[in-house]
Formats: structure tokens, C-alpha cells, sequence
């Protein structure tokens, strides 16, 4: 698909401020988010990212500039050979203030479009280090896909320190000004090669980006300001979800540094499997023997559902092998949207022995069920000559 032109694509004249694109960029992220189209989520995601790209280049006055003059080409330095991913997005702020309700981060965080290090992105920037997150795995019965769970865990936790508050210091004491950057979190450095001058910016490694240091180290903590442990949480799993989905809790990660926010726990659930059922997204899949008289003249079988058994009708003369559908009787939609049906597969259970009693009524009903013998006369067709 071509490309299209980025103003374009946020809808904004090529005069436009920072603040109108900005809006729209709001605005347009909001209609195209793909939980308000779910019909169609591919669609929206990838309109979602083409709506990223253009406010990438466009808020940021350098691109907006290099992209003015020259078009994509000039642009495309900045995103690799692969073009634009979400590594390459800068205002994750903006995403979080817009969408931190969601779990459209989650998703691209399981999809692969993004990292932890894209999550916790914008908090670094601004000021002191956010939280590290933390991902653990849990294994729930399948009956919990239908109902729901809350299981509690354990999790391991870096905690801020009560006694210090955080800061690291003792008592909690109020914080110097960091000599080595002078209270700006960062240490810039210039080195010349010819006529070209390269500037690189890094984290100050005093302060570690908070521009403040420590004069007495808090003695519960040693200065770091967190405690490491294991701690209990009850997560609220609700019913519908896929196998390998992803819950995501905001804040209940590591802690920041003095000042930043913790980061998030991300719980993997995965479901134990069933040998009475196959699950395919909100369908079950179950397979049944049904004696071979309730084959013939019918009758009702109980058979195996999401939420226990049900009876299950079988017409006269079934076939082995014909399948039944139970509406209803499936997993349900995350979220709502109703549940998914019960597929049922009947196999013929047949006798392995039968008395003779039992021989002769089966050949009185049906025969032998061998074909003919051919005639005395000679063959299918009689005796030639």
C-alpha cells in the first residue's frame, strides 16, 4: 500500500501547529483504537500505526523540517530499513494519557510490535526511572475460561522503602543537588572529528537521571530506596479469555526510582487442557460413543460441556460419525457478546462379542450383510456357448 502524505493523514493543513496536530492526532487515535473496532482489529491496528508515523514526524520540529524539504525519503534514516515500528515511537506519554485505560499496550506488548523498554520510554524522559515490569505465568483450570478465577499469587517485588519513603536517604532527608550534571539528570558530551561535532546525551551515572544525590544513605534500604520480596496479589481473571492471554496490572511491578512510578505485572494465563473437550476459540469440541441401539431407533445420551453435561438427542438412524451442535453450551466472548456452541461427534459403539441368541436376531433384521454367491451356471453373466 502506497504511502500516504502525513499531513494526510492527520488531517491538518502543512501550516499546522503543534497543538492542532496534537488534537487530531487525539482525536483520530480515539476513532481508529481497535477495541472501538473490533470487527475488523487488523485494519485498525494498522491504521492506529500509520496514524503513529505521521505524528512522529510531524511533532517532532527536526523530521517535520527534514520531511517538508525532502518527503519520506528524508525521513526514513530515522525508522531502519523496515520502515516505522513502535521502537520508533517517542511519545509513548501521549499513548498512555490517551489510551491507559485499555489494553491496547498490552497487546502490542504480546504481539511483539513493542517492548518493555518502549513502555517504560516516556517516564525516563521525563524524570526519575519508572518501575521495572514484571511477567509471571499461571496455569488455571479450563472451568475458569468460562467463570472467571482469582487465584492469588506470588510475586516477586521490588518495593519502595517505608522508612526512607524512596528517596534513599536517611530518615528521608531532603536531597543535594548532583554535582557531577548539576541537578539536570544528564551528562552531555561533545567530541570533534574534522568539521563535524558530535554530541552524545546520556543518563548522569551519579544520580542515575534524578539530578538529586544522596548525603546519608538510608540504613534499611542502603540507599537504594526499594526492598526486594515475594508478595501475595489476588488477580481477577474474568471469564472468556483465550489460552496464552495477558492480564495486564498497572502499577503492582517493581518500583521506581526516588520520585518515578512502579512498573506493571503482566500475568500470562494459560488454561489446562480437558481430555473431554477441544477448545477452538469460543466453540468445544467433544467426541462421544453412543451405543449402537440409540444409533438405530434413538434416544438421548449425556455428554460433556463447558459447565458440566448435558443431554444431547439422537434422531432414529443416525450415522456413526454425525456430528451434533449445541447452541450455547460453548465458552463465552471476553467481554460479553454471548458464548459459543458445543460441537458433539458421535461414534458407533459396537459389541466385541455377542452370544449366538444375539447373531441370530442381528441376521434376521439386516442379513448376513454378504453379497450373493455367484451362480452354478457360470459366473455373474451364465455359461457362454
Amino acid at each position: 500500500m502506497a504511502k500516504r502524505d502525513y499531513y494526510d493523514v492527520l488531517g491538518v493543513a502543512r501550516t499546522a501547529p503543534t497543538e492542532e496536530i496534537k488534537t487530531a492526532y487525539r482525536k483520530l487515535a480515539r476513532q481508529h483504537h481497535p477495541d472501538v473496532n473490533r470487527g475488523n482489529p487488523k485494519v485498525a491496528e494498522e491504521k492506529f500505526k500509520e496514524l503513529s508515523e505521521a505524528y512522529e514526524v510531524l511533532l517532532d520540529p527536526e523530521k517535520r523540517r527534514r520531511y517538508d524539504a525532502a518527503g519520506f525519503g528524508a525521513v526514513e534514516s530515522d525508522f531502519g530499513p523496515g520502515g516505522f515500528t513502535w521502537q520508533n515511537f517517542t511519545h509513548r506519554a501521549d499513548l498512555e494519557d490517551l489510551l491507559g485505560s485499555s489494553d491496547f499496550l498490552e497487546q502490542l506488548l504480546r504481539q511483539g510490535f513493542v517492548t518493555d523498554g518502549f513502555l517504560d520510554r516516556g517516564e525516563r524522559r521525563a524524570g526519575p526511572g519508572r518501575g521495572r515490569d514484571v511477567e509471571v505465568a499461571i496455569r488455571l483450570p479450563l472451568s475458569a475460561a468460562v467463570h472467571g478465577a482469582e487465584p492469588t499469587i506470588e510475586v516477586p517485588s521490588t518495593d519502595t522503602c517505608q522508612a526512607c519513603q524512596g528517596n534513599g536517604s536517611k530518615d528521608g532527608t531532603e536531597l543535594e543537588t548532583c554535582p557531577e550534571c548539576e541537578g539536570r539528570g544528564q551528562i552531555r558530551r561533545s567530541t570533534s572529528r574534522g568539521y563535524t561535532q558530535m554530541i552524545s546525551v546520556s543518563e548522569c551515572p551519579t544520580c542515575h537521571g534524578t539530578g538529586r544525590r544522596i548525603k546519608v544513605p538510608c540504613p534499611v534500604c542502603a540507599g537504594r530506596g526499594t526492598l526486594h520480596r515475594v508478595r501475595q496479589l489476588l488477580v481477577k481473571v474474568p471469564p472468556g479469555l483465550d489460552d496464552g492471554s495477558v492480564v495486564r496490572l498497572l502499577g503492582q511491578g517493581g518500583a521506581g526510582a526516588p520520585g518515578g512510578k512502579p512498573g506493571d505485572l503482566f500475568v500470562h494465563v494459560e488454561f489446562e487442557p480437558d481430555s473431554r473437550l477441544r477448545r477452538d476459540g469460543r466453540d468445544a469440541f467433544v467426541e462421544t460413543d453412543v451405543p449402537l441401539p440409540v444409533l438405530l431407533l434413538g434416544g438421548e445420551v449425556r455428554v460433556p460441556t463447558v459447565t458440566g453435561e448435558a443431554m444431547l438427542k439422537i434422531p432414529a438412524g443416525t450415522q456413526p460419525e454425525a456430528q451434533f451442535r449445541l447452541r450455547g453450551e460453548g465458552f463465552p466472548t471476553f467481554r460479553g457478546g454471548g458464548r459459543g456452541d458445543v460441537i458433539v461427534q458421535v461414534h458407533a459403539e459396537i459389541p466385541r462379542h455377542l452370544t449366538t441368541r444375539q447373531k441370530e436376531l442381528v441376521r434376521e433384521a439386516f442379513g448376513t450383510g454378504l453379497p450373493p454367491k455367484p451362480s452354478a451356471k457360470g459366473g455373474l453373466f451364465g455359461r457362454r456357448g
